[in-house]
Formats: C-alpha cells, sequence, structure tokens
C-alpha cells in the first residue's frame, strides 16, 4: 500500500493527522503533496492550524463533507473551482 493511500484510509476512518505525525506514520517528507495529489482525485481534506502541546503551531488535516458547490464543480470537472469553493466556506466559518 503507497503512501498515499495509508493516510487516505486513515483519515477515512474519522481521524485527524498532523503534519509530524503524518512524516512518521506515512514515511512522507512532503505531506502537503500527498494531501494535494488526494484533493486533486476528488477528497474533500480539509487543513486546520493547531497548536501542540508543546505550544508550536502546526497543520491537521481531516476529511469532511462536501458541500453542493464542490460537488458541483468536481462532477463538471472544474478542480480550480472546486477548491474555491473549499476556501470560501472554510473563510466564512471561521469568521
Amino acid at each position: 500500500m503507497s503512501a498515499m493511500e495509508s493516510m487516505l484510509k486513515y483519515l477515512n476512518s474519522g481521524r485527524e493527522v498532523t503534519t509530524r505525525a503524518a512524516r512518521t506514520m506515512f514515511k512522507v517528507q512532503n505531506v502537503a503533496d500527498v494531501v494535494y495529489r488526494l484533493r486533486n482525485e476528488g477528497h474533500v481534506i480539509y487543513t486546520n492550524r493547531v497548536t501542540t502541546s508543546r505550544g508550536e503551531q502546526t497543520f491537521a488535516y481531516r476529511i469532511g463533507q462536501p458541500s453542493q458547490s464542490y460537488t458541483r464543480s468536481m462532477k463538471s470537472r472544474h478542480v480550480a473551482r472546486a477548491r474555491r469553493a473549499l476556501y470560501q466556506e472554510a473563510i466564512t466559518a471561521s469568521a
């Protein structure tokens, strides 16, 4: 099983993973690239900034539910438009 498949299986189990943990667990250096490729395959992966117990800020990744605008854009193969919908929703949700 590839690192990308392993990470997807882990995320699909309902858990989230930080950048550092993903590097260790899945033996990848560029976690953002793995997430980028998974998103291009149509998986809805959210990125959240979290603070570790040591006080360091890092990113945590998790699977989420796609919105209608994201689903419509992906069905019509407009990946860039789908990503914009995801980012816009994330900005709106945090405001």
